[in-house]
């Protein structure tokens, strides 16, 4: 399926690989990157895998970092991204996108 992102998720991820770079360098943010596009790789093959978290929104978890993707199945054709989120954060955030 193609995946397709919502506009946010990209200042959600330089936001997140800001914070990485700042404080562990540019190994661990690379590893982050790496670690959402494995992450993007697995809703592209395998959407329905993941739980549906509220109104058809699922979550898949990061492996080594405390974040997670929301995306919804758009179509037979697509996923939808909605968020790239810290655990910790607001569980309504992202949700409205």
């Amino acid at each position: 399926m193609r995946v397709r992102l919502n506009s946010r998720v990209y200042s959600d991820l330089e936001s997140a690989m800001a914070y990485y770079l700042r404080e562990a360098g540019s190994q661990i943010a690379t590893e982050f990157y790496d670690e959402f596009r494995r992450c993007r790789r697995i809703i592209s093959e395998r959407p329905r895998t993941y739980p549906v978290v509220r109104d058809g929104i699922r979550r898949i978890n990061f492996h080594r970092f405390p974040y997670h993707i929301l995306y919804q199945i758009a179509d037979e054709t697509s996923v939808r991204v909605l968020a790239l989120k810290h655990d910790r954060r607001d569980p309504d955030f992202g949700l409205d996108r």
